[in-house]
């Protein structure tokens, strides 16, 4: 090959390299901004002013209201009465806050390409039978998930996702199969972090009982979500 041929060659790939760059780096951004969430809520459960003993081990249901409380559903007494909008943008960030993987989707100038397959596993994982999965694009706080028909695929966006809320186990209660727990709402927004790097001590904005199916494979199914005073939570 020519030094003529070879230049040109080499200036392609640096095009193609300067092309692909930014949707890995948006990629990057959205996966560390998902996963940057549930560890703030994990260190933020370690660190402020608690009832919670040592002997308590709630990690469990902090991981699966992770996105529950993220997105913050009106009340319900029956799963079937939920806001069906919030219950898909809990299946769709949940889905890639326990399973992205940046091999396994696809990534387009529309964002990375999520199968809808994987969104309606993950919306039974999290809500069970009693409540059947419609396919549509999702709004959230500042973003969009865009469904298309043709492709029947989601495409997320490549900038990060910050939910309002944090969750906070204050106790759980279980009956049969089916768990209580109360669930101090603590905002994303107030938590201050010191120059030292310390998080400062901070208390729910509210409380919400939520309740719990235990399945069988050791998961869970939410049930519902009905606000508490400031009598009955304490």
């Amino acid at each position: 090959m020519s030094d003529i041929n070879e230049q040109l060659v080499q200036e392609v790939e640096v095009k193609e390299k300067k092309k692909k760059s930014p949707f890995i780096v948006g990629l990057i951004v959205l996966v560390f901004a998902i996963i940057g969430v549930v560890s703030v809520g994990s260190f933020v459960k370690d660190l402020i002013v608690d009832k919670v003993t040592e002997a308590d081990d709630y990690s469990k249901y902090t991981k699966y209201l992770t996105w529950v409380v993220g997105i913050d559903p009106d009340p319900f007494t029956d799963i079937t009465k939920a806001d069906f909008d919030d219950l898909l943008n809990i299946a769709v960030c949940s889905l890639l806050t326990a399973e992205v993987k940046t091999d396994d989707y696809d990534v387009t100038e529309l964002g990375m390409v999520v199968p809808a397959r994987d969104v309606e596993q993950s919306f039974k994982t999290m809500f069970g039978n009693d409540v059947q999965i419609v396919h549509a694009t999702v709004q959230g706080y500042g973003y969009e998930f865009q469904y298309d028909a043709t492709t029947n695929c989601y495409y997320v966006p490549l900038t990060g996702v910050v939910p309002p809320f944090t969750a906070r186990i204050e106790s759980a209660k279980k009956t049969g199969g089916l768990v209580t727990l109360k669930v101090g709402y603590i905002g994303t927004s107030n938590i201050e972090v010191a120059v030292d790097g310390t998080i400062a001590a901070a208390q729910p904005d509210k409380y919400m009982e939520i309740t719990l199916k235990e399945t069988a494979d050791g998961g869970f199914n939410l049930i519902s979500i009905t606000s508490l005073t400031q009598g009955e939570h304490q």
